[in-house]
């Protein structure tokens, strides 16, 4: 993806952001720039320059708000919602796409399910004081990943990932899913120190981090638009990607997150390459 289309793909998230951010505000729904977003904004005032998606996160209260203002009030002739936990999306973090568009990605290049350009949203979970137990959240969510990556398509050249995928496909059964889930979310409905986001991609250490840092929503430039970030966002990105985290990063890192996107196309619809194999 060379850099004018990359730079195209982000303005054309930029215009969902901008929906999303006024469809939050016109129903009372508080979220907060995160991960990568969150450091891009404080960073770069806007994207990581080489980056190609856009991640959000909430409290257990507003994520399940936004689930049900989207399902009823959202515009579907310009978007559509692509819930959670379900057949057509199995992981556990929801999304924002938008309808006559494509970004497909390379696992499920020809899956029967919305591929139009997205935003992440993702829950915050109250997680336990207690290290052990929150430990014990992270592998719960972990084997729920895996097994959702399974039901998805994912694919991976590596032995030790492919043996880990198979057993969690194996072992947890839809009983056993539903009994994990409901451990890891658990003290959502409670007033927790802390909070974690225990299905993105961050290690165990970096997932979690105190309830205070959230506070009142703190907004700051993200190219043109002004977006909620963490009051206290300098401690959260401490945590997330330690003290240097304003450094820009060696090539060797920069690596380890390679583009989302195997097909784009910002003003074509995803059902224009459905038919296409890897």
């Amino acid at each position: 993806m060379n850099d004018f289309d990359l730079n195209a793909l982000q303005k054309k998230i930029l215009e969902l952001v901008s929906y999303f951010d006024y469809f939050c505000n016109e129903h009372n729904i508080k979220y907060y720039l995160m991960g990568g977003t969150a450091l891009g904004a404080v960073r770069h005032r806007g994207f990581i320059p080489w980056d190609d998606d856009f991640d959000v996160f909430m409290d257990n209260y507003n994520y399940n708000k936004f689930i049900e203002m989207a399902t009823t009030e959202l515009d579907t002739d310009k978007y559509y919602f692509q819930k959670e936990n379900t057949k057509e999306w199995p992981l556990f973090f929801s999304k924002l796409r938008i309808n006559g568009t494509t970004f497909i990605e390379k696992d499920v290049v020809g899956r029967d399910m919305h591929h139009g350009i997205y935003i992440d949203i993702m829950c915050l979970n109250g997680a336990f004081e207690n290290i052990i137990f929150r430990g014990m959240q992270y592998i719960a969510a972990r084997g729920l990943s895996a097994r959702a990556l399974i039901q998805r398509g994912y694919t991976t050249n590596s032995i030790y990932k492919k043996t880990l995928l198979t057993l969690a496909s194996i072992v947890i059964s839809n009983p056993i899913q539903n009994l994990l889930l409901k451990f890891v979310r658990m003290l959502n409905h409670k007033d927790t120190k802390f909070v974690g986001h225990f299905f993105g991609r961050a290690p165990f250490k970096r997932t979690t981090f105190l309830r205070d840092y959230l506070g009142k929503s703190r907004y700051i430039y993200f190219d043109d638009l002004k977006l909620p970030v963490p009051y206290k966002v300098e401690n959260y990105l401490t945590v997330r990607y330690g003290s240097n985290y304003m450094e820009m990063p060696s090539e060797e890192v920069k690596a380890k997150y390679p583009s989302h996107a195997f097909i784009i196309d910002i003003n074509e619809s995803y059902e224009k390459y459905l038919n296409i194999k890897n």
